[in-house]
């Protein structure tokens, strides 16, 4: 049978022996013996292929960034030039009404004609003579 001093004491000695672990782990992996060790050179063609793959994934990350912003900026021009078609066919619209082009007529002088125009049959063979 164990008295209780013994018991804690079994207690307080279970946990530096925890504490030494994790400081050993600590120190291996502080100190770089971790890589020194026949498991991970043996290894090492695989860690160097997880490498890349990630130096890989982030310059696809940034791709896909700079894909973002092109397709963003696209979209801005693409309304502005879609404002400004608007804008201009709004416009040809008001110069296109026959009000607009009688102003226009009559500040070059000429005047609109009230009789519908005719149209004049000409034989063939007329205008090749």
């Amino acid at each position: 049978m164990k008295n209780a001093f013994q018991e804690t004491q079994e207690k307080v000695e279970s946990k530096p022996k925890k504490k030494n672990r994790v400081s050993k782990t600590m120190n291996a992996l502080l100190n770089g013996e971790f890589l020194t060790r026949e498991g991970v050179i043996a290894h090492l063609p695989f860690l160097l292929f997880l490498s890349a793959l990630f130096v890989i994934y982030i310059a696809m990350g940034y791709s896909f960034e700079q894909t973002e912003r092109q397709k963003v900026k696209t979209g801005r021009d693409l309304e502005e030039e879609i404002t400004e078609f608007k804008s201009l066919r709004s416009e040809l619209e008001t110069q296109k009404r026959q009000s607009s082009v009688l102003k226009r007529i009559e500040e070059m002088d000429l005047i609109d004609s009230d009789t519908p125009p005719e149209f004049i049959e000409v034989n063939k063979g007329y205008l090749e003579e």
